[in-house]
């Protein structure tokens, strides 16, 4: 079978990789931090953590697009907290944050637009941005006591394409989506 031009990525083990397999292999220590799933991490969870799932409620099947109403409304009572009026139709969960940039480029870009990114930054914009259809234009970070956004370099970056701006602290992409409008 024959995939889409879009997943042409090499996917050869890279060094990283391969020293990683080795000590794995090796038995030898590894601290790993890249790694993404809580279940894989060593953390204590309270044994009361998955009673919820004892809730009747949990099992019924409502698909809503915009995720659970009463998720959507813990939201925004998480914001009310903090002295911010949000509705619940105004918030959209998704299962991920890499499926909510990826929503967010496909409403926000046509195919070819462009989105302003930081670099260094978040790495797996560079597959969503092929797969959505969409280029990346780097707009440097300046390193003085911890990364602060480089204002100038941001506006020379911009141009015609650009569609929207992402701003990611290095490593930390729950960071917001910027939209630059109607160009």
């Amino acid at each position: 079978m024959r995939f889409s031009r879009r997943t042409n990525w090499n996917t050869e083990e890279s060094v990283l990789a391969r020293a990683h397999r080795m000590r794995v292999q090796a038995g030898l220590p590894i601290a790993d931090l890249t790694a993404s799933n809580p279940t894989r991490c060593g953390f204590s969870y309270p044994t009361s953590l998955l009673d919820e799932l004892a809730d009747p409620r949990a099992l019924v099947y409502d698909p809503q697009p915009r995720g659970s109403l009463d998720a959507r409304e813990a939201v925004c009572a998480y914001y009310a907290d903090h002295g911010a009026v949000v509705r619940p139709e105004q918030i959209v969960l998704t299962t991920s944050t890499s499926e909510a940039y990826s929503f967010l480029f496909r409403l926000l870009c046509d195919p070819g637009s462009e989105i302003l990114v930081a670099q260094p930054g978040y790495p797996l914009f560079d597959f969503l941005a092929v797969l959505d259809d969409v280029a990346l234009t780097a707009a440097p970070l300046i390193y003085d006591h911890g990364w602060q956004i480089d204002a100038e370099g941001f506006r020379r970056a911009i141009n015609p394409a650009s569609r929207a701006i992402v701003l990611v602290h290095p490593n930390n992409p729950e960071q917001p989506l910027l939209y630059l409008g109607p160009q």
